[in-house]
């Protein structure tokens, strides 16, 4: 406690050893640094060309939406949130698009090459990239409160923060007493951290949408492909949450997953999780991270069950394809007849990140007697657009291509589409259409001689 007290500074003192033209990486999602990001708007003013790389900020803080910020950092962040969505200046905010897998190696990549080499309008070639042993400047994160042995723990999250902190030049950790102890790669001694800061804030939240009819009905459909014993990947929303509720009665499950969050735990405590056919890390629930309610954060607080490490691992598809009978289930924004999954953006205008989407859905593929699936409703909520279309809209980005598409599922049935020929696979789409866009499909279809 006397080393956590030497190296305890203020948020004003830390804030000021950001400086001009540093590669500044921020912990993300329920460990986000939030005096961090409190005072960045102001110190951004008096520095120029410095990177931040992030994800999933919970809210827009003052750095993200300041237009006069311009020149003077840059923000690169790997997956948006709604509030940096709809309210992010994109003059100095910027979607990365990249695998969950690759997001430590593309930050130590990109904060390893020289900036004149990074502006070039050229390819540049990577062996002649100089590698740099610690190319990140500042490591800017949250933790537990240290324990008697002089440990950390990084919480709620290991993606990319425990690879990017010992490859950092300044470790920065935010010390939080609500921040629970995780176990896995998130234990980080006081002699690896440069600087502490106080904070006592409520962590960051998100809320559990209520399943409608709709989402219960693919929920239901989607348990039909996830056998006893299988080991699953879900993700957030009012489907996952729906899956979950359908699963309540299978014995045996197992979870691989990038994200831990309340579905998986009402899933534990019901009983149908106990990990205990794992092909790895048998009767553990792994993930990379975890992000929920706060009921979810007292469940993992010390609990032995509970594992998180780097997304580099947990969503490595040849890691993911060891896992005996691997189901991974995410959702989506659009499909069109042929297979193609947009689930990060409308058009042109981006909504989140392709995130672990690509590696899950094939690395479960690769699973023996494994399965990836794409659950969506067949409309908008209003119903007025149909989610299964023809073509994808101008400027919609491929999460998923055709190549790799497996299984999707809407509240009208499943499509196995996986070694489908186009008609085939055309014909299995439309049935998941709701019936008063079918017509239309089918005439498009048509048209364009996929019948």
């Amino acid at each position: 406690m006397d080393r956590a007290r030497h190296k305890t500074i203020a948020p004003e003192a830390a804030i000021n050893l950001i400086q001009s033209g540093q590669n500044i990486v921020a912990a993300h999602a329920a460990c986000e640094p939030r005096h961090f990001y409190k005072l960045l708007g102001n110190r951004a003013r008096e520095i120029r060309d410095t990177r931040i790389f992030c994800a999933n900020p919970s809210q827009a803080y003052p750095c993200f939406v300041d237009p006069e910020l311009d020149g003077h950092i840059q923000i690169e962040a790997m997956f948006l949130s709604t509030h940096v969505r709809q309210n992010g200046n994109w003059k100095h905010v910027h979607y990365v698009p990249n695998h969950m897998s690759r997001w430590a190696h593309h930050i130590l990549t990109t904060a390893s090459m020289p900036p004149a080499a990074r502006k070039a309008a050229y390819w540049i070639d990577r062996t002649r990239v100089p590698v740099v042993d610690k190319p990140v400047d500042v490591f800017w994160g949250s933790c537990s409160l240290p324990d008697e042995r002089g440990f950390v723990s990084l919480g709620l999250n290991a993606c990319y923060e425990p690879e990017i902190l010992r490859r950092a030049k300044c470790v920065i950790l935010e010390a939080n007493p609500a921040m629970p102890v995780t176990y896995g790669a998130t234990t980080v001694h006081l002699d690896e951290i440069d600087y502490l800061i106080h904070q006592d804030l409520p962590l960051p939240v998100i809320s559990c949408p209520t399943p409608g009819p709709e989402e219960e009905k693919i929920g239901s459909y989607v348990a039909e492909l996830v056998p006893d014993g299988a080991t699953i990947q879900l993700g957030i929303g009012a489907i996952p949450n729906a899956v979950g509720r359908s699963l309540i009665g299978r014995k045996d499950l197992g979870v691989h997953t990038e994200m831990i969050n309340d579905a998986i735990m009402q899933l534990y405590e019901a009983g149908a999780i106990n990990g205990s056919r794992k092909t790895m890390w048998q009767g553990k629930i792994i993930g990379g991270f975890v992000y929920g309610s706060e009921r979810l954060y007292r469940f993992v607080d010390r609990n032995p069950a509970i594992e998180l490490h780097p997304t580099s691992i947990i969503n490595d598809p040849v890691r993911i394809a060891r896992n005996y009978r691997m189901t991974s289930i995410n959702s989506a924004i659009e499909v069109d007849l042929t297979g193609q999954v947009c689930s990060e953006s409308v058009g042109h205008r981006p909504i989140s990140g392709v995130g672990g989407a690509t590696d899950t859905h094939s690395g479960a593929q690769r699973s023996q007697a494994g399965r990836g699936i794409i659950a969506l409703r067949s409309t908008t909520k209003d119903g007025k657009l149909s989610k299964i279309v023809h073509s994808l809209a101008p400027g919609a980005k491929v999460s998923v291509t055709r190549n790799d598409i497996d299984t999707v599922v809407t509240e009208y049935g499943i499509a196995e589409l996986a070694g489908k020929n186009v008609a085939e696979r055309v014909r299995a789409m439309v049935a998941l259409a709701h019936p008063k866009f079918r017509e239309g499909l089918l005439h498009a279809a048509r048209s364009e001689g996929y019948l």
